[in-house]
């Protein structure tokens, strides 16, 4: 047998190495390269970035509790939609004109329900109609006129003719039997809806989309719900939030929404890990600017202050606690997100106004400046919003909305109350 001392000796000296001697060296601090400097990125400058501008307009506002929203400032933007020709730059959205419509009448409608006319009501019914797929008839509809029937464009019109008060009859014209026979085509057998018979995917998007219809329009059935909670289930991932597909995608603010809306509606919130959700929502709001990104390592962004924003909201009218810090998110709405020179909301500072922010970040201060309780049974049609009294601030006068199917609260009433008594008869 080996010496144990001599086998030791050996490891020390050749397999470790000789000792050496501690050299010292003094540097001065521009030799020093910082860790962070390593990991630089597009994303990272840009963060950078919109942590300054945002910081230097906080320190200009001498008491964020004075700061209102410029209400009559912004409908200037919304009206001049419906009041003149929109540049050509819009032709990109030409496959989103009933999301124009719902975007725009819905901002309307909060700010003051009596700045949505009868003449823009009728107007709005009017096109909404002649994108059906079968032109004026009362759908499924397309994103144009002559386009293919889209479930994203159905719901922006079924939305949009909700705020329109029944308008000559506009409510009655909806073809609810062809639009769940078109549901029905679209659904798949793991759960999920396609958003376009032809060449539509199938996310959780489609699946919102088609419960917020069918559920609206008082046509939801167990045919349709068939393996759409199981679906749902499976698209949460290890973050705590959802991709849009079963255990494939990162978790993203939009597609969180649509699941957690989507198993609000079949009232099955406690199948998921809810705990998880409400961190994932958490982690969304950054420290500095106050506002939510969307994903992970993402820059903040006006817009998901209603798409995790009313992700918590959900929850919050089920009894759980707020995810996120109202009052900050408020700040950053208000000091952020409003300018002074252009009129309409914006994603960020240094970004320009456009009717997708302008409504989902008004949707966003409604969710700040109340707290949500579901009044009916987990019937999502009866969730309520009362104004928050645990911090100071002016209130912005906006309409309560259903955060859910993203309509002012008593116009999901109307609707949904329109066909359900329809169907008593």
């Amino acid at each position: 047998m080996s010496n144990p001392l001599s086998r030791a000796k050996f490891i020390d000296t050749k397999l470790l190495g000789r000792k050496r001697t501690v050299v010292e060296k003094i540097v001065s601090e521009e030799e020093i390269e910082p860790l962070m400097k390593e990991l630089e990125t597009d994303t990272t400058i840009s963060r950078d970035e919109v942590k300054h501008t945002c910081q230097e307009l906080f320190e200009k506002v001498i008491n964020k509790e004075e700061v209102v929203l410029d209400r009559k400032f912004h409908r200037r933007y919304l009206d001049l939609a419906f009041g003149s020709t929109l540049p050509p730059q819009l032709t990109a959205l030409d496959a989103s004109q009933p999301w124009m419509l719902y975007w725009i009448a819905n901002s309307l409608k909060v700010l003051d329900p009596t700045w949505l006319t009868d003449d823009i009501k009728n107007a709005i019914q009017e096109k909404i109609f002649k994108l059906s797929e079968v032109p004026h008839q009362g759908g499924p509809f397309g994103g144009g006129v002559g386009q293919l029937a889209h479930m994203a464009g159905t719901y922006a019109s079924v939305n949009a003719l909700a705020v329109c008060d029944n308008i000559s009859g506009c409510w009655d014209k909806i073809d609810r039997q062809a639009l769940y026979d078109w549901l029905l085509a679209l659904k798949q057998p793991d759960g999920g809806f396609k958003t376009c018979l032809e060449v539509g995917e199938a996310d959780t998007r489609g699946v919102y989309c088609a419960l917020t219809l069918a559920s609206l329009l008082n046509i939801l059935t167990d045919e349709l719900r068939e393996g759409t909670v199981e679906y749902l289930v499976k698209c949460q991932n290890y973050e705590g939030g959802f991709g849009g597909s079963p255990q494939e995608d990162e978790a993203h603010g939009g597609y969180t929404f649509c699941a957690v809306a989507s198993l609000a509606i079949l009232n099955s919130l406690d199948k998921i890990n809810l705990e998880k959700l409400m961190e994932w929502c958490s982690l969304r709001q950054t420290n500095e600017e106050g506002g939510l990104a969307g994903r992970s390592n993402k820059l903040v962004d006006g817009c998901y202050s209603f798409w995790v924003g009313a992700t918590s909201a959900i929850l919050e009218s089920r009894g759980w606690d707020s995810s996120i810090d109202k009052k900050v998110l408020r700040d950053y709405i208000l000091i952020c997100c409003q300018s002074s020179h252009e009129p309409g909301l914006r994603d960020k500072p240094g970004k320009h106004s456009d009717f997708y922010h302008t409504m989902y970040i008004l949707f966003g201060l409604v969710i700040t400046e109340n707290t949500f309780k579901d009044q009916g049974g987990h019937l999502c049609h009866n969730i309520e919003a009362k104004l928050i009294d645990s911090y100071k601030f002016i209130p912005s006068d906006l309409q309560g909305i259903n955060p859910v199917y993203g309509l002012p609260i008593d116009d999901t009433k109307l609707f949904m109350n329109h066909f359900r008594n329809i169907d008593k008869k």
